[in-house]
């Protein structure tokens, strides 16, 4: 069953930062985690978390930008997921429903990261 409420972009990137930074604290600096196992980590705390398409669309972009580019396999291989979810169904069915101006903030992301 849905929330009433769909969560927003800037949620999602709060709960992104937070996970990154426990992760960061508790597992790379404590543990000597690469960054990659701390990527994988933020990933797994929200598996299954989000009933929307439009949310794990916003979720796989933020963890695109987290990752920094770093990792070039996963990097390569998410930018291509995005980009294929965004031929199929098109950037305005998928941002349908999403307020203006937090689509237009989601928009500059993926204008900076040229996927439009």
């Amino acid at each position: 069953m849905l929330h009433e409420e769909r969560l927003t972009y800037e949620t999602l990137k709060a709960w992104a930062l937070d996970c990154y930074y426990e992760g960061c604290r508790d597992h790379a600096v404590m543990k000597g985690w690469p960054h990659e196992q701390v990527m994988a980590y933020v990933d797994y705390q929200f598996e299954h978390s989000f009933e929307r398409p439009v949310e794990e669309f916003m979720w796989r972009v933020i963890l695109l930008i987290l990752s920094g580019g770093w990792h070039q396999d996963w990097y390569s291989s998410a930018r291509q997921l995005i980009t294929e979810h965004i031929i199929k169904d098109g950037i305005d069915n998928i941002l349908a429903g999403v307020p203006a101006a937090e689509a237009e903030l989601f928009l500059h992301d993926l204008r900076v990261l040229k996927l439009i």
